[in-house]
């Protein structure tokens, strides 16, 4: 990624992860539209992270201290979100990760003590949501990712060695989500539809990424045909909505990297 962020931030969806085995490169034609910025008044640095249907847009903000806290904008109008129980020194804080379109928030804040946790936000009402596994020292915990509108979210714990293990369901029927064939603690999800398919990514031992589609525990390996095969390319699916498109980027034999679509996957 050509944009430095903050080491949270990279955990705000499983896949983020997988992008770093590919190089930046320049697109290859501009995206045209009407672009709009979101800077929330007073942060030194804003983040917009997810968008639900009707264009609520949530994502985190870092304050002139260093602490971190999760915002709504709802048409340029900023509510802040802060976890009553995240730490309030620098590094430490709330980010939302995730809106469905029912408005339930998920994300992930820091502790006083450095560790990470996820939450879910309902009209204010906040619940923790920590793996059974999760490490607990500093820089260990669990983030959320993704909430879909049946309240079924996705996330990332990292382990008592912080090693990142990727996870789907309902808080307390958490189920490990790892390709057969990605290389050890390289399986990352990005997002999940209310049927319950999961789509993310997956790092080979040869270091190429490839996509993937979760059916219930049954694995699709899903590769562009123009993706490249050496390492620090291949394919990473973002995201897929409820009739089965899903879109995400591949990085070519030359090092280019491309976004695509894909329709009627199997």
């Amino acid at each position: 990624m050509s944009v430095r962020m903050p080491h949270r931030m990279l955990l705000i969806a499983g896949a983020a992860s997988a992008l770093a085995v590919m190089p930046a490169a320049a697109s290859a034609a501009a995206a045209h539209g009407r672009y709009t910025t979101i800077d929330v008044p007073g942060a030194t640095a804003t983040f917009a992270i997810s968008v639900n249907d009707f264009g609520v847009v949530v994502g985190g903000f870092t304050d002139a201290h260093g602490v971190s806290h999760g915002f709504i904008d709802r048409r340029g109008v900023f509510a802040t979100v802060n976890d009553p129980h995240a730490g309030t020194a620098s590094g430490q804080g709330t980010t939302v990760n995730a809106i469905n379109e029912v408005g339930v928030l998920g994300g992930v804040y820091i502790d006083a003590n450095g560790t990470q946790h996820g939450f879910i936000d309902r009209r204010g009402v906040f619940t923790t949501v920590n793996h059974a596994h999760a490490g607990t020292a500093p820089g260990q915990g669990t983030t959320l990712g993704f909430i879909n509108d049946r309240g079924a979210v996705i996330g990332t714990y990292f382990n008592s060695r912080s090693k990142p293990v990727t996870f789907a369901g309902r808080p307390g029927q958490f189920t490990t989500i790892t390709d057969p064939a990605a290389a050890p603690f390289s399986t990352f999800t990005s997002a999940i539809n209310d049927a319950g398919v999961i789509v993310g990514a997956y790092i080979d031992a040869q270091g190429v990424s490839h996509g993937f589609i979760d059916r219930r525990g049954a694995f699709t390996t899903l590769n562009d045909p123009l993706a490249g095969t050496a390492s620090g390319q291949g394919t990473v699916a973002f995201a897929l909505n409820n009739r089965g498109i899903i879109v995400g980027i591949y990085a070519d034999s030359h090092g280019t990297t491309h976004g695509f679509e894909l329709n009627n996957a199997r």
